[in-house]
C-alpha cells in the first residue's frame, strides 16, 4: 500500500511539473511586447484583424494570433554613396544625368512618420517600412531627380552642385513625394539633398578654379596692402613737411631762438642749414683757420648766412 502511494505521488509530482513547464511556455509563446514609439498591429492566422495596439506587454494566442510592430515615430530614409548609410551592405546613391551627359550621384535624406491611426492600413498596403521605402520612396525619388537634373547644367553659377541647383532637386523631390503621400498613411516631413558627387575630373577642375580664385584674391589683397603703405608714407610725407613749414616760421618770427640753434650746431660741426618755411631756408657757416682761433668772441660776426632760394 505504502509503495502504491509513494508512485501516485512520484506521478502526481511529475504531472504538476510538466504542468508548470506547458504552462510556462504557453505564456511565453502568448506574450508580445510592442516597444515604445511603435504601434501594435494585431493579426490572426497571418491577416491583419483590424485591431492595434498601444506599447507595451499583451498576451494572445500562441500560433493563431501575431502582433506586427509599426514605427510612428518620425522616421529617416537616407540614399548615400557612403557605406553603411542607407542600405547598409553597399552604397545607394540616386545616380542622375546632367544635360552635358555627365553623370553624378546625389545623396538624400527622406523624413516620413506613419500615421498612429492608421498603422493597419499601412502594413495591408506595404506590410513594412522596408518594402515602402524600396518600393515607394526609393522609384519616385529616383525618376524626379532624373527628370529635374536632365535640365541641369555640370558646371557654372546654376550647376547642379550649386545651392540653386541643390534646392532646384530638392523642391522637385519634395513635390513628387508629398504628391505620392496624398492618399497613403504616411506623412511627409522633409527631403534634403545631402551631398553631390561630381566626376573626378570636374571636381579636379573645379579645384583648380577655386584655387586661381583664391590667388586672385591674395593678390587683391597684396595691392590693398601697398596702396595703404603707400598712403600712410604720403601721410607721413606730408606731416613732415607740414612740421618743417611750421617750425621755419617759428625760427623767422624769433631770431633769438634761430642763434641758439646756430651756437648749438656750431659746436659740434662747421656748417647748419636753418628751414624759414615757403622761403627756403638759411645755411649758417662758422669760419675756418687762423682767425676763428685769435678772435673767438666775434666768431658770430664773422660767421656767413646765405638764404636759398
Amino acid at each position: 500500500m505504502t509503495s502504491k502511494n509513494n508512485a501516485f505521488r512520484k506521478a502526481a509530482a511529475v504531472g504538476l511539473a510538466m504542468l508548470v513547464v506547458v504552462s510556462l511556455l504557453t505564456a511565453v509563446a502568448a506574450y508580445r511586447q510592442v516597444p515604445e514609439g511603435h504601434e501594435g498591429v494585431e493579426k490572426e492566422w497571418g491577416a491583419v484583424s483590424g485591431n492595434t495596439l498601444e506599447s507595451g506587454a499583451h498576451w494572445k494566442i500562441p500560433v493563431m494570433q501575431s502582433v506586427q510592430a509599426v514605427e510612428v515615430r518620425p522616421r529617416t530614409y537616407t540614399m548615400s554613396a557612403t557605406q553603411g548609410e542607407g542600405n547598409r551592405d553597399s552604397g545607394d546613391a540616386i545616380e542622375v544625368k546632367t544635360v552635358n551627359g555627365s553623370t553624378v550621384g546625389v545623396d538624400i535624406t527622406v523624413r516620413y512618420r506613419i500615421k498612429s491611426a492608421e498603422a493597419d492600413t499601412f502594413v495591408v498596403d506595404w506590410n513594412d517600412e522596408a518594402q515602402m521605402e524600396h518600393r515607394l520612396i526609393r522609384p519616385t525619388i529616383r525618376t524626379v531627380l532624373r527628370d529635374e537634373a536632365s535640365s541641369l547644367q555640370t558646371t557654372g553659377d546654376d550647376a547642379i552642385y550649386t545651392q540653386q541647383g541643390r534646392e532646384a532637386l530638392e523642391t522637385a523631390a519634395l513635390e513628387a513625394l508629398d504628391s505620392e503621400f496624398e492618399d497613403e498613411p504616411i506623412v511627409l516631413e522633409a527631403v534634403q539633398i545631402r551631398n553631390i558627387d561630381l566626376p573626378d575630373e570636374i571636381d579636379s577642375a573645379l579645384d583648380a578654379k577655386e584655387r586661381a580664385k583664391q590667388q586672385v584674391e591674395v593678390e587683391k589683397e597684396k595691392v590693398k596692402q601697398e596702396e595703404a603703405k603707400k598712403e600712410q608714407e604720403i601721410v607721413r610725407a606730408q606731416a613732415d613737411a607740414e612740421a618743417i613749414e611750421i617750425r621755419g616760421e617759428a625760427l623767422e618770427n624769433n631770431p633769438i631762438v634761430l642763434e641758439q640753434q646756430y651756437i648749438e650746431a656750431l659746436e659740434n660741426g662747421n656748417t647748419i642749414y636753418v628751414p624759414m618755411g615757403e622761403n627756403g631756408g638759411v645755411t649758417l657757416t662758422r669760419p675756418t683757420g687762423n682767425s676763428t682761433a685769435t678772435n673767438s668772441t666775434n666768431s658770430s660776426s664773422n660767421s656767413t648766412a646765405t638764404v636759398l632760394p
